[in-house]
């Protein structure tokens, strides 16, 4: 794929992945959210099986698309799809990748600084410390270094997104920026809930414990 233009001030692209149920669910949001808030940037998203409707509907929000069916196997499990932001993370030369999962959403523009690790890290409280990984800008040099992991991990998947986190954390070079809200039950409840200052991305709890229609609730709450 040709990369034309790109948004020369944060010198990054925008990249997810999706197989076509988290795409149905979340797609509007992640997208529409992006074109508000970095109108220019070129965003790119990695796709499992897409169809002619899925197509079309990242061209309506002008989303490049990619199809990474043939990375996987013919019969793949629920484990496998851990790995499918991985497996085609995108290294263009000088151009840093801010890739996010497809239900992290923007509420505000973060200025980035000049990116000195491999791995600038957008974090969110947790367990008394910083920690997620809904999203994360990587060096072209890094993000070859993840994809090549993923590609190791296909034949014996992992069951979370846990041991590719902490492979990331021992062999790239980091820096944590507290930038992430993660959305719970009393935010949800709350009339007036309010985003700590800090926010520039909100998520929700995982699929494990709420489900799709809530966590879009949520997340619509915000947005």
């Amino acid at each position: 794929m040709q990369i034309v233009i790109l948004y020369k001030r944060l010198d990054m692209i925008i990249y997810c992945a999706a197989d076509p149920i988290y795409f149905k669910h979340y797609f509007d949001l992640w997208a529409g959210q992006l074109n508000k808030f970095y109108t220019d940037t070129y965003k790119l998203i990695a796709l499992y099986k897409p169809t002619k409707e899925m197509y079309d509907k990242c061209n309506d929000y002008n989303v490049n698309s990619v199809d990474v069916t043939n990375l996987f196997p013919d019969n793949p499990t629920k484990e496998h799809f851990y790995l499918l932001r991985w497996l085609n993370l995108p290294f263009y030369k000088n151009t840093n990748i801010l890739a996010t999962q497809i239900n992290c959403l923007p509420v505000k523009t973060q200025e980035f600084p000049e990116i000195k690790v491999e791995q600038w890290r957008i974090q969110r409280p947790k367990r008394g410390g910083l920690g997620g990984v809904s999203a994360a800008i990587f060096t072209p040099e890094a993000a070859k270094k993840v994809v090549e992991k993923a590609k190791t991990m296909i034949d014996n998947p992992p069951t979370s997104d846990h041991p590719m986190n902490m492979w990331q954390i021992e062999n790239l070079t980091q820096y944590q920026h507290k930038s992430e809200w993660q959305l719970k039950e009393k935010d949800l409840l709350q009339k007036q809930a309010v985003l700590p200052d800090y926010t520039y991305w909100i998520t929700a709890r995982t699929s494990n414990t709420w489900s799709h229609e809530t966590k879009l609730e949520a997340l619509r709450k915000f947005i």
